[in-house]
């Protein structure tokens, strides 16, 4: 069984401004100069205001954040995104969310109360299946995998998938984010095996 890096854990789960800039480079993190009141969750407002997004793409999985600092987190009702909500209710939204980034077309967006992030397809939009489960239990554990992933971009591509892999796969777990508990990573490392594992070196 392998034995996850005690070191890449620990940053992994409270990513400060420093870890994350040598995963994703220098002045990658965006903060937002005001952060939207109706963000309620103290964790992610914490986070977004000391720490910051990191504003990059990675194209090993087809991560997009590049249009944070120009655009800001898109602001949506996660009532309405999810079918929660029926055509003819009127009343004032209650439930928002905030988009931090997008893998392929599927939105990362957090819940402003309860801080987890939630998975948006807008494929199933307008038949009440836009909800594709749950990305991570907390912003700072969204982006901490993410960072994960990135330093193991290298071995990904240059031959080491398999194992590569598997040691991310344990920190997942580890975090929380396993292929049994996010329905994200579940579908990313599926799909990075199919691509890269049979291009190992003998």
């Amino acid at each position: 069984m392998t034995t996850p890096d005690a070191g890449l854990l620990a940053a992994a789960r409270t990513p400060t401004a420093a870890w994350l800039e040598s995963c994703f480079g220098p002045g990658a993190l965006w903060r937002p100069e005001t952060l939207p009141e109706r963000l309620k969750d103290c964790g992610t407002r914490e986070f977004l205001a000391g720490v910051g997004l990191p504003a990059v793409g990675v194209d090993l999985v087809d991560y997009d954040a590049t249009g944070l600092p120009e655009r800001g987190m898109w602001e949506a009702d996660l009532d309405e995104l999810f079918g929660n909500r029926t055509p003819d209710d009127d009343t004032p939204p209650s439930n928002w969310g905030y988009c931090v980034g997008t893998f392929g077309e599927l939105h990362m967006m957090v819940d402003a109360e309860s801080g987890t992030v939630q998975i948006y397809d807008p494929n199933g939009w307008d038949h009440a299946s836009g909800h594709r489960g749950e990305a991570a239990g907390s912003l700072p554990g969204l982006i901490g995998a993410l960072a994960l992933l990135a330093r193991f971009d290298g071995r990904i591509r240059n031959g080491e998938a398999k194992t590569a892999l598997d040691e991310f796969v344990v920190l997942l777990e580890e975090l929380g984010q396993g292929p049994e508990d996010s329905e994200l990573w579940s579908d990313v490392v599926e799909n990075l095996r199919e691509e890269y594992e049979d291009l190992d070196e003998d």
